[in-house]
């Protein structure tokens, strides 16, 4: 076997394909999404060294084109002018911190990663491919499997709690597994993606006995876990790929039955459907009950048990209250909203979780997760078109139009093989499940690498003859260097890339090193927290969330010091934290989220000096204007008043806040309070009285107050 950049540059892809799924490490702020986004970015540096050393070695430019160049082209110039234009250019470029999946570099990464791929790798590769995608999508199952019955393979790998358990995790695991993706609808994204493909792998005739057993295994075991994840959007994804694979299916033998059954081998066909049939009965799938559900109904027809079911089957955004569906229309709104406001451009690539909040409807207060950030609309379509306008939007569906015709072209040009239009229409309907997946969710790592390898196999096999003919006659050329700039080129293409590997490595230790200090100092381990920090932000000086994280820490370190009479001490870490919150704003001033960090640095350092409580004030009304419908920035301020003796202006306050979300218990204790303290027993009983009657009925303490409140107003009268 002879060693050539290109045999290194499919080695790499393979890697990539295999290595991304199974990829997370516990030492980061983010486990999963932020892990993916670096070995991507590894990778794409690596195979672009080989690209490029490649194209020294054969002294041309190897760049194939292909039918999607220009709508790739003018996504990523709409991708490029939104960064330039965005409401945050530095979130734009490296995305939203905690999800970095959807930034401008993150878009890059993956085009060139296209592109390698079109122009290095041949027909003949893409078989092995396929085999490193189902041995990477049978592991991740194998692991979601696992977690499903109580065993998570991650807790073996948890520093100080090894265990086979699940307990190393918060999240209800076995109730809906998410393997190595860290969220259940990721992982059917990812899964419902892979199975069409895997369903003609497992189905071929001629396999050997080895691969026919393991495509099978990958198939039954990626619907298995598909059903273990609960996921709702990935079951109608499922549905709707698998629509368009029959459908095509129909078409393409429906003229010329034998040459179907001389493709499919019929036991494993037949063997394959039974199977995923009974599967799906037995466990049920999110949308439909399990055969033992309705024995149990028919059984049991007591009100309690059938509610107890569907509850099982509602799926929530962030693990919460409200039903999805609720909480999606809501944000959706909202999205539309961003999207008026900034109607050509949007507000900038990844930017949803700062322009939202300005137009943030009232409504979003009546949920149960009202107080949540949300840093995606959970609907590709409206995110891409918040956070990059109209050209964004029709750049992006511009892709999946051609991608469309390609495979229609394919499918009906006598020139391809049934086989290549069997694999085809596998990975079209594969991309047709994750884009109806996700319009309830977004994208991620994970899928968008399948998703642009993808494209790239369909272009691979779309390509004229002539390309495999050239590629042929390359064949037998000796790849040798045979004067200096070609010693030249690839020894400073070799400087550029460790460069970028050094780089892409500083960007994972900052996060490793801020995530080490957020665990040092709840530790009570300050001296190594604030050095962490402080060697997170010396990795990377730009991130405003290491510096707000450190100034929430200088301010709890500085009340510390206060308490023990360290005064001097005590101011001047005050010093730092003002500094510290300074600089946050100062690099990102966009985030609701660090204006509420800084009003309670500055009402915890009032604690030594009153003057910050102004401060606080301040910031809070400054927050106010990017989130207007934010009845918890009202509420804050209004404490802050009523702590101030400001009893007038915070009860106007606490009723503004009331407005906003009407079932603000903190809010209507206070105004009860306010009444209680004017001797308004009457007024005060009102408030609480809806507590008890909407809110917390049987609450024991709050029905002794409203008895206390009565007795109070019987002697009053």
């Amino acid at each position: 076997m002879k060693i050539t950049p290109q045999f290194l540059i499919v080695s790499f892809f393979n890697l990539l394909i295999l290595s991304v799924p199974l990829y997370f490490r516990f030492e980061n702020e983010e486990l999963f999404e932020f892990n993916k986004m670096i070995l991507v970015y590894a990778l794409t540096i690596c195979i672009s060294f080989l690209w490029i050393v490649r194209m020294i070695f054969e002294k041309k430019v190897i760049l194939k084109r292909t039918p999607l160049d220009y709508p790739v082209a003018f996504f990523v110039f709409s991708q490029l002018v939104s960064t330039i234009f965005s409401i945050h250019p530095y979130t734009s470029l490296f995305g939203y911190y905690s999800r970095f999946n959807g930034g401008f570099l993150s878009t890059i990464a993956y085009v060139v990663l296209f592109y390698a791929f079109v122009s290095n790798v041949k027909k003949k590769d893409i078989g092995g491919f396929f085999l490193s995608a189902f041995v990477s999508g049978l592991i991740v199952s194998i692991y979601g499997i696992l977690e499903h019955f109580g065993h998570s393979i991650s807790c073996l790998f948890v520093p100080g709690n090894r265990s086979f358990g699940v307990d190393c995790w918060v999240q209800d695991v076995q109730s809906r597994v998410y393997a190595t993706f860290g969220q259940p609808n990721w992982l059917a994204a990812y899964v419902i993606t892979l199975l069409p493909i895997s369903l003609v792998a497992a189905t071929q005739k001629n396999l050997s006995i080895a691969r026919r057993v393991l495509f099978i295994c990958t198939l039954l075991a990626l619907f298995l876990v598909l059903l273990y994840t609960r996921s709702r959007s990935g079951i109608v994804g499922l549905a709707g790929g698998a629509i368009t694979f029959l459908t095509g299916t129909v078409i393409l033998f429906g003229k010329n039955r034998n040459s179907f059954w001389k493709k499919i081998h019929l036991p494993t066909a037949v063997g394959v459907i039974v199977a995923v049939f009974a599967i799906a009965l037995i466990n049920g799938t999110g949308l439909t009950p399990s055969i033992f559900d309705i024995l149990r109904n028919q059984r049991d027809t007591q009100p309690a048990v059938i509610e107890q079911n569907t509850e099982i089957a509602v799926d929530r955004l962030e693990g919460g209250g409200t039903d999805s569906g609720e909480i999606r229309k809501i944000v959706w709104t909202g999205a539309l909203k961003v999207w008026q406001r900034y109607p050509i451009i949007g507000s900038g690539v990844e930017t949803f979780a700062y322009s939202y909040y300005q137009d943030r409807i009232r409504e979003h207060n009546d949920v149960s997760e009202w107080d949540f950030l949300y840093n995606k609309a959970h609907n590709e379509l409206l995110n891409i078109m918040a956070n990059t306008g109209t050209i964004g939007i029709l750049t992006y569906l511009s892709v999946y139009f051609v991608l469309t015709l390609i495979t229609i072209r394919i499918f009906f040009s006598p020139k391809y093989t049934q086989t290549e239009k069997l694999i085809v229409l596998a990975l079209f309907s594969g991309q047709v499940a994750l884009f109806i997946s996700n319009f309830f969710g977004f994208s991620t790592v994970g899928v968008n690498v399948l998703m642009y390898i993808f494209f790239a196999i369909t272009c691979v096999v779309y390509a004229n003859e002539v390309d495999e003919k050239m590629s042929a006659n390359t064949k037998g050329k000796k790849l040798t260097i045979v004067d200096g700039s070609q010693y030249f080129g690839i020894t400073l293409v070799a400087v550029i890339a460790l460069f970028l590997l050094f780089k892409t490595y500083n960007y994972w230790a900052a996060d490793k090193a801020y995530a080490e200090g957020k665990n040092y100092f709840s530790a009570g381990q300050y001296e190594y927290g604030i050095q962490k920090q402080l060697e997170a932000i010396a990795r990377s000086p730009k991130e405003a969330l290491f510096y707000d994280t450190l100034g929430d820490n200088y301010a709890k370190l500085a009340a510390h010091f206060a308490t023990i009479n360290e005064a001097t001490a005590a101011a001047q870490i005050a010093n730092e934290t003002v500094a510290a919150s300074n600089k946050t704003l100062e690099l990102n001033d966009r985030h609701l989220n660090f204006y509420k960090t800084r009003a309670r640095i500055m009402v915890t350092l009032s604690q030594l000096d009153e003057r910050f409580i102004d401060e606080a004030k301040l910031t809070l009304l400054e927050a106010m204007k990017l989130a207007p419908t934010d009845p918890k920035l009202v509420y804050t301020l209004a404490v802050i008043e009523h702590t101030d003796g400001n009893t007038q202006t915070a009860m106007e306050l606490y009723q503004q806040a009331l407005e906003l979300k009407p079932n603000y218990e903190r809010a209507l204790w206070k105004v009860s309070e306010i009444y209680e303290s004017q001797e308004k027993y009457a007024e005060a009983l009102q408030p609480l009285e809806y507590i008890l009657k909407n809110i917390t009925p049987g609450n024991e303490e709050l029905i002794k107050k409203i008895e206390s409140l009565k007795k109070n107003l019987d002697n009053q009268k």
